[in-house]
């Protein structure tokens, strides 16, 4: 029996603070949700397209077509871009009213009851509620038996091969959307983290798209660093980088693995360096421990 092929259209939306249509191209990190959620359609069934608002601005101005294309669009982003949502979704249904749109992400998450007005899915769960959705708007036919993640189309992402290994957070700072919405630190399975770079192929950098790369132990962080160094060695990656926080340097070992295995940088949130006010205040107290001008000293010790 003839499968008829479906158009899909994932876009990270993204609402400039400056609420104008720029590019960031040199945005670093960028997004990894739709290269994700692209990996669980049927590549024999379905036709993908990825759009980046980051990377190609607005895309009602630079690509006004593509939003008449789709048989679906499925919409991401950062809990800031919850409006933008509300605008791609509008657009692409004055283009198209039969288009099926789907939103997901931290804005759907934070206002899910609200969401379900403008969507035809709202999705509260991770990239991989995107499996019931195909289900039930297209039917099985259309859902991929094997997860493969779709950095070929991910345009925008060139020497970075993006990749997460764990999600969400361990810590409960009272200002994150993760704390918000409660959800739990989830350390993925390392063969989930394979699948990633086995599908991203040959990139200068390697980077971990966590929230907190060492959130579950140094014996689970030792085991994703070790996977990704043993593909540095046959020649994928030349270096590694990746989200921590202040944790990650109270032990010098962390920091001997990370100058051992090719660590090139990491990003860590100071925030404020009034420890008895503003930090206590909102919970960051990870960053009170010590003193956060000599943790970034021992920065130096990496390279």
């Amino acid at each position: 029996m003839r499968v008829a092929a479906k158009k899909v259209l994932i876009i990270n939306c993204y609402f400039p603070e400056m609420r104008e249509p720029i590019k960031r191209r040199n945005e670093v990190p960028d997004a990894l949700a739709p290269v994700l959620l692209g990996g669980y359609f049927s590549r024999e069934h379905c036709e993908v397209k990825l759009y980046n608002e980051v990377h190609s601005g607005f895309v009602e101005v630079y690509q006004p077509g593509l939003l008449a294309w789709p048989d679906m669009i499925v919409m991401t982003g950062l809990t800031a871009a919850f409006d933008r949502l509300l605008h791609v979704s509008a657009y692409a249904k004055s283009a198209n009213p039969a288009v099926i749109t789907v939103a997901g992400g931290h804005g759907v998450r934070c206002l899910p009851q609200y969401s379900e007005a403008f969507f035809d899915y709202s999705c509260t769960g991770d990239v991989e509620q995107i499996r019931d959705v195909i289900r039930d708007a297209f039917g099985a036919a259309y859902l991929s038996e094997d997860f493969r993640p779709r950095y070929d189309l991910a345009y925008w992402i060139k020497r970075l091969g993006y990749a997460e290994s764990t999600r969400n957070c361990n810590f409960k700072c009272s200002f994150c959307s993760l704390t918000g919405v409660g959800l739990r630190y989830s350390p993925q399975s390392l063969e989930y983290l394979e699948d990633q770079m086995e599908a991203m192929g040959k990139r200068l950098i390697f980077f971990f798209n966590d929230n907190q790369l060492l959130g579950d132990g140094q014996e689970s962080f030792r085991q994703r660093i070790e996977r990704v160094q043993r593909r540095r060695e046959a020649g994928q990656f030349k270096y590694w980088s990746g989200f921590v926080t202040d944790t990650f340097f109270w032990d010098e070992e962390n920091i001997r693995l990370a100058r051992e295995t090719g660590c090139l940088s990491v990003f860590v949130g100071v925030e404020s360096f009034d420890d008895s006010m503003w930090l206590q205040s909102v919970n960051k107290k990870q960053n009170s421990r010590m003193n956060q001008v000599d943790l970034i000293k021992r920065l130096s010790l990496i390279h």
